[in-house]
């Protein structure tokens, strides 16, 4: 039932009496263990069935914490509410959650949601990559449609957090570039950048070097839904990409911003954009450089899509019930998303 429903039949003094209620007792009333449970029971649309058969499930009793388990009538597999969210397993409370993701949206730095939050750096920096991690759900629901402007952003490979005895080349310091080649080269990964005419953006690292026709093809080739033309500059990728998926090719040439009413000038501020939001993390990982080049995306399509006093409510409701768990020793190893082999052939480097 809406808020609207509920509140329409009251009288004045009632609902204002209501307001104070809920502004003395906010804390208390949203503080109870089982509050995440509450949510995700309530915005959660997906059949409740078996993740092993497939079969219906039944419920199965409530933990101490008044979680409600479930069990599955054939196999029987045991599950609760909070099974596969961010929030399986974890002790913290609804106000903790709710500011991680605050924060996540505002871009606060790790050691400032550990201030902010009251939890240690290492639990900050997991917090961070389990709602990234979450996140997944809604970049893969992301759809080109129309006229798209595409264009590539190149990065230079960053291996922050790696152990010295663990590094493909030696040691040095990081600088704007710890590449010896100039311009674009195997040691540059690149992000494949597109926009439609609907504002869905995609960013998406498709390999090392320059890009290919096959990256193309194993990165925008599977987000493109009834598109009509791509507008990119004039990289010889795109024309065979076009031709196969009969799509219209305005090529702006290269040295110049437009061709006639064509330009990609909407992606290049993409670009500008995503380097200044990046560089207040004074590096990004490449093993998590994906991982935050969906945050942006999912910043700028939330702003698209919501004003922004509803941002953050809608987020909540929406990251904590999605299915995508990861336990936080797997967030240090999760797989790098280019081949150091090839990067670092040269130093004879094998994984």
């Amino acid at each position: 039932m809406k808020i609207e429903e509920l509140l329409k039949d009251l009288d004045p003094v009632t609902i204002i009496e209501f307001k104070n209620y809920i502004l003395d007792n906010l804390s208390k009333l949203c503080s109870t263990k089982n509050s995440n449970s509450k949510i995700i029971t309530k915005f959660r649309k997906e059949e409740n069935t078996c993740k092993k058969c497939g079969c219906k499930l039944y419920k199965n009793g409530r933990t101490t914490s008044g979680i409600q388990k479930y069990i599955c009538s054939n196999c029987k597999a045991t599950y609760s509410e909070t099974t596969n969210t961010i929030i399986n397993h974890s002790k913290l409370s609804f106000e903790i959650w709710k500011n991680v993701i605050d924060n996540l949206i505002n871009g606060f730095s790790l050691r400032r949601i550990a201030e902010e939050n009251e939890i240690s750096l290492l639990t900050s920096f997991r917090l961070r990559h389990k709602v990234l991690y979450a996140l997944k759900h809604f970049i893969e629901d992301i759809n080109l449609t129309g006229e798209i402007q595409s264009d590539e952003k190149y990065f230079s490979i960053n291996l922050k957090g790696t152990k010295p005895k663990k590094m493909p080349r030696y040691s040095k310091k990081r600088t704007s570039t710890n590449s010896p080649y100039r311009g674009i080269s195997h040691h540059k990964i690149c992000v494949v950048s597109s926009i439609d005419e609907n504002d869905n953006l995609l960013l998406k690292i498709v390999g090392l070097g320059r890009c290919t026709t096959d990256m193309l093809k194993n990165s925008l080739g599977q987000k493109i839904n009834k598109a009509k033309s791509i507008t990119t500059d004039s990289a010889s990728a795109y024309q065979e990409f076009c031709k196969k998926n009969n799509l219209i090719l305005n090529a702006i040439p290269s040295g110049f911003h437009s061709k006639d009413i064509y330009n990609i000038s909407e992606i290049n501020g993409i670009h500008s954009q995503l380097e200044t939001w990046l560089s207040k993390f004074r590096g990004v990982s490449t093993r998590h450089l994906q991982e935050y080049l969906d945050w942006f995306v999912y910043i700028f399509t939330m702003k698209k899509r919501f004003m922004l006093n509803k941002i953050k409510t809608e987020s909540y409701s929406n990251i904590i019930i999605n299915n995508n768990y990861i336990k936080a020793n797997d967030i240090f190893i999760s797989k790098m998303p280019i081949d150091l082999n090839i990067a670092y052939a040269e130093y004879h480097y094998q994984s």
